[in-house]
C-alpha cells in the first residue's frame, strides 16, 4: 500500500475534527503507530517499535470501535484524506479512580503539532469537564500540554510491563 502524499502546513489550517466511524480502523492503526514512532523513539526500543505494526493497531482498533459505547467520544482530526491524531475518553477504568471521566488516549502528529488540533481533540472529548489521564514518565511536551488545561500530577504512578517498564503518571482535573 503507497503511503498518502505529505500534508502541506497550510492543509493542517483546514483540517477537520469529526467523531469516528468504523471504517477509520485501518487508519487509526495507521496514525496511532506513527504517532508511537514519533513520541516513544527515546522511550521504547526499535525491535518493540518494529512489532507494533499499523495492522496489528489497526485490528485492536477495529475491535475497539465495535465494543463502544454512548458514554464514550473518540474523535480524529483529518487534512488531506490523512489523518493526523485521534483522542478518546469515557468512563472511568481502574479501582478508586480519582474522577469519573479519564482520557485514554491523546495523539497528534509531529507536523500537527502547535497547530492547535490536539487542542481541539482534547475540547472535543472532554470539554472542562473534570477528567484523568495516565502520560508517561519524561513527557515534558505532554505534561505541558496537560498542565496548561488544567491537570496536575496526583503523585500515582504505573508501571506499564507491556510497554517495555515505562512509567506513566496520573493527572487529575
Amino acid at each position: 500500500m503507497l503511503a498518502p502524499p505529505p500534508v502541506a502546513y497550510a492543509d493542517l489550517m483546514d483540517a477537520l475534527i469529526r467523531p469516528v466511524t468504523a471504517d477509520d480502523a485501518p487508519a487509526l492503526g495507521a496514525v496511532h503507530m506513527a504517532c508511537w514512532r514519533e513520541a516513544y523513539v527515546h522511550h521504547l526500543s526499535a525491535d518493540f517499535l518494529a512489532r507494533a505494526t499499523p495492522e496489528s493497531s489497526a485490528t485492536r482498533w477495529a475491535s475497539t470501535l465495535a465494543s463502544l459505547t454512548p458514554d464514550h467520544r473518540l474523535l480524529v482530526a483529518e487534512a488531506g484524506n490523512e489523518l493526523l491524531g485521534f483522542a478518546m475518553s469515557g468512563p472511568a477504568r481502574g479501582d478508586e479512580p480519582p474522577r469519573d471521566r479519564e482520557l485514554f488516549a491523546i495523539y497528534v502528529r509531529t507536523v500537527a503539532h502547535g497547530t492547535g488540533i490536539a487542542q481541539t481533540l482534547l475540547d472535543g472529548v472532554l470539554g472542562r469537564e473534570p477528567a484523568f489521564l495516565w502520560v508517561l514518565d519524561r513527557n515534558p511536551r505532554a505534561t505541558a500540554f496537560y498542565a496548561r488545561n488544567g491537570f496536575i500530577d496526583d503523585g500515582a504512578t504505573m508501571v506499564l510491563a507491556d510497554f517495555e517498564g515505562n512509567l506513566e503518571r496520573r493527572m487529575v482535573r
